[in-house]
C-alpha cells in the first residue's frame, strides 16, 4: 500500500490533532506522547484474528499521523510483532524516523539469555539498534540486578541506545538503580486500573524516571466495547476485575465485576456529558496524569487510530478529572493496593 495515500487520508487528522512529544528523561528521545503498542497487531488467544493487511496499513498510519515511538516485544506472539514491524517499517524506509522499543521476555532473564534475546530481536527487527530495550516482568531465579547488568553490556556495545524497566516495584527499582537507573517504567495504568498512583509512580516521578503506561483502554473495555462483564471474551478477562471462574485467570480472587462495571457507567456518564467517546476521554485522562511521558495505545485498524489521537485535540478539566476520579474511586478500593494486574497473594509480581 502506498505511503502517499496515508499521507494524503490522514493530513487532516495530523492538522486537526497536532502531536504532541515529551523527552524521556535522561535520553536525548524526544518522544511521541501516545506511543503505538504492537501487541495488538498480530494475532493471538488475547486479540483473537487479526486481519494483517489492515495492521500493516495502520502501522504505516501511525506514522503519517505524527507517531515516532513504537513499544513491541519478543512475547508478543512468540516475535511475530516484531517480525511484522521489521517487514513493514524497513519497507517504507523509515527506521530512522522512529524510536522502537522492545522488550525481553521473563523466561530468559540470565545475563547470556538477555543478549540472545536482544540479537534475536534485533533480527526480527530488521535494525542494528534499538533506542529502548526493557525488562518485561522480573524473574523469581534471577536478580533484577543480575538481569540488569546485561542490559548494560548491551548498551555498551552499542545494540541499545538506552535500557528501561517494566512492571517494577519500589523496592526493585532501588535494587535496578543502585547498578543504574534505567530511564523509564512501563507499568499498567487507565482509569479502572489506578494502584501505581499510591507508590511506584511518586517514586519514578521523585527518581526522574520516565511513566509508559500500558493497558490505557484496559483491552478494550474502556472503549466501550462492553455493556457486561459477561460478554467481555476469556482472553480480555484475565484480570483481577473478573472472577477466578473465568477460563484463563490465576489470581484466584473473587474478582470486581459488580464495581468494575459500576464504575464503567459513570465513566459513560462523565464522557456523555462532554460529547466525547469513552476511549477519548480514558486516554486523555492518562495523558493528564503527572510523571506519564507516553500513553501506549494499540490499534489494529486506521479508524481506532483515528478515535485515539482525539484525545489530543482538548485537555480535561480539572473537574472532569476529578469527576473520572470519583467514578473509579470505590472500585480502587475494592480492588485493594496489589498492582499486580493479573497475580495476587504469593505470586503477585511487583516488589
Amino acid at each position: 500500500m502506498p505511503r502517499r495515500f496515508f499521507a494524503a487520508f490522514f493530513f487532516a487528522v495530523r492538522k486537526g490533532n497536532p502531536m504532541q512529544f515529551q523527552t524521556l528523561p535522561g535520553t536525548d528521545l524526544s518522544v511521541s506522547r501516545l506511543c503505538f503498542g504492537c501487541w495488538g497487531i498480530i494475532e493471538d488467544a488475547h486479540w483473537g484474528e487479526r486481519n494483517q493487511q489492515d495492521s500493516e496499513r495502520t502501522l504505516l498510519a501511525a506514522v503519517d499521523c505524527g507517531i515516532n515511538f513504537f513499544d513491541t516485544a519478543t512475547m508478543y506472539g512468540n516475535g511475530a510483532s516484531e517480525t511484522l514491524m521489521g517487514q513493514v517499517l524497513t519497507q517504507a524506509g523509515l527506521r530512522d524516523k522512529l524510536i522502537i522499543a522492545s522488550k525481553t521476555p521473563p523466561n530468559r532473564m540470565r545475563p547470556d539469555e538477555i543478549i540472545a534475546e536482544c540479537e534475536a530481536s534485533l533480527q526480527r527487527l530488521q535494525t542494528d539498534y534499538l533506542d529502548l530495550y526493557q525488562t518485561h516482568w522480573t524473574n523469581p531465579e534471577v536478580p533484577i540486578a543480575e538481569s540488569w547488568g546485561a542490559l548494560q553490556r548491551l548498551q555498551e556495545q552499542g545494540k541499545i541506545r538506552h535500557a528501561g524497566v517494566c512492571n517494577l516495584g519500589t523496592q526493585d527499582l532501588d535494587a535496578v538503580s543502585a547498578v543504574q537507573p534505567p530511564v523509564s517504567n512501563q507499568l499498567p495504568y487507565n482509569l479502572l486500573w489506578r494502584m501505581i498512583e499510591a507508590e511506584i509512580l511518586p517514586k519514578c516521578r521523585q527518581n526522574s524516571i520516565g511513566v509508559l503506561v500500558y493497558s490505557p483502554l484496559m483491552h478494550g473495555i474502556l472503549a466501550d466495547k462492553y455493556q457486561t462483564a459477561a460478554e467481555v471474551p476469556d482472553g480480555r478477562a484475565r484480570s483481577r476485575h473478573f472472577c477466578s471462574d473465568r477460563e484463563l485467570t490465576r489470581h484466584g480472587e473473587p474478582g470486581q465485576e459488580a464495581h468494575t462495571f459500576a464504575a464503567l457507567d459513570r465513566i459513560r456518564g462523565v464522557a456523555a456529558g462532554l460529547n466525547r467517546h469513552m476511549a477519548d476521554v480514558s486516554l486523555a485522562w492518562a495523558l493528564q496524569q503527572p510523571g506519564i511521558v507516553s500513553v501506549i495505545a494499540g490499534a489494529s485498524h486506521p479508524d481506532q487510530l483515528t478515535r485515539n489521537l482525539k484525545s489530543l485535540e482538548s485537555p480535561l478539566s480539572d473537574e472532569s478529572i476529578q469527576a473520572l476520579n470519583n467514578a473509579t474511586a470505590e472500585l480502587m478500593t475494592a480492588l485493594g493496593p496489589n498492582p499486580d494486574m493479573w497475580d495476587a497473594g504469593e505470586n503477585a509480581r511487583y516488589h
